[in-house]
């Protein structure tokens, strides 16, 4: 029987704005009014299917905003989506992160209208929040 469904990989961490793993590391660690951006792009070239978690840190006292998740496009060499207020409108959603808990939040990315792509994360909760962004991508087998 020929193979059929998604053949998801494993997880991995999409890169932070410093290059290394986005893994809650002091790059990660996003400062109340700051941000932080993947300095790597996605392919989904040949994917059928991609699946991003993300996972807000406690921030370790009273909350007063929101952190807000980009998923921001490849502009074809002309220029990136960017968070910049008032500039372009990337795709977008807002967690509350909780004081004494974590907060995590899986979403898919449709490789039907995205290339490629980066995560931007801007923290605007009135703490320093810890960040984690990892992701995994699946292919449809040939039939055999």
């Amino acid at each position: 029987m020929a193979a059929t469904g998604y053949d998801w990989g494993s997880w991995t961490y999409a890169k932070d704005s410093a290059g290394g793993d986005w893994d809650g590391n002091d790059t990660a660690a996003i400062i109340d009014t700051g941000s932080c951006t993947s300095n790597t792009f996605i392919s989904m070239d040949i994917i059928a299917a991609c699946e991003v978690g993300i996972q807000i840190g406690d921030p370790g006292g009273a909350v007063d905003g929101v952190v807000t998740i980009y998923v921001l496009g490849d502009g074809g060499g002309m220029g990136d989506e960017e968070i910049t207020a008032n500039v372009g409108s990337p795709w977008s959603f807002t967690l509350t992160p909780v004081n004494g808990n974590i907060v995590y939040k899986r979403f898919s990315v449709d490789p039907g209208s995205y290339g490629t792509f980066k995560i931007a994360i801007a923290n605007e909760c009135g703490q320093t929040v810890a960040t984690y962004v990892k992701y995994r991508t699946a292919t449809v087998p040939a039939a055999s």
